[in-house]
């Protein structure tokens, strides 16, 4: 009976070891992601680099978040340079989002509509 139970032990080990798969492990691979935009408002047009961001990855395709925009805006004939903050949408390679950007001196808080290309290591 001890012969038989460990015959039979061993041949479902056997069995089981032969009749798993390899498993797949996904790397991980860095690499650097730039976004480069425009957008418009009200008196007010900014030209945006993509900074840090949050997203989520809702497929393949598609990711969405909130992130920090480095920008050089033009408002009523005036230069500067403004980090704004954005919610945003990408869709492959294009980036939808809407800046918002805080101005002291008038304590009021602008935002605009933007579109963005990303260009990153393929």
């Amino acid at each position: 009976m001890k012969k038989s139970l460990l015959m039979l032990f061993t041949i479902l080990l056997i069995s089981n070891v032969n009749a798993q798969e390899e498993e797949k492990y996904s790397k991980v691979d860095f690499a650097l992601e730039g976004m480069a935009g425009i957008a418009f408002g009200k008196n007010f047009t900014s030209f945006n680099v993509g900074g840090p961001s949050l997203l989520l990855n809702v497929n393949q395709k598609v990711k969405i978040g909130f992130g920090a925009l480095p920008s050089f805006y033009i408002r009523d004939g005036k230069t500067g340079a403004k980090l704004g903050v954005a919610p945003r949408l990408d869709i492959k390679n294009w980036v939808f989002f809407v800046p918002f950007y805080h101005f002291d001196t008038t304590d009021e808080w602008l935002w605009s509509v933007g579109v963005g290309y990303k260009f990153h290591k393929k």
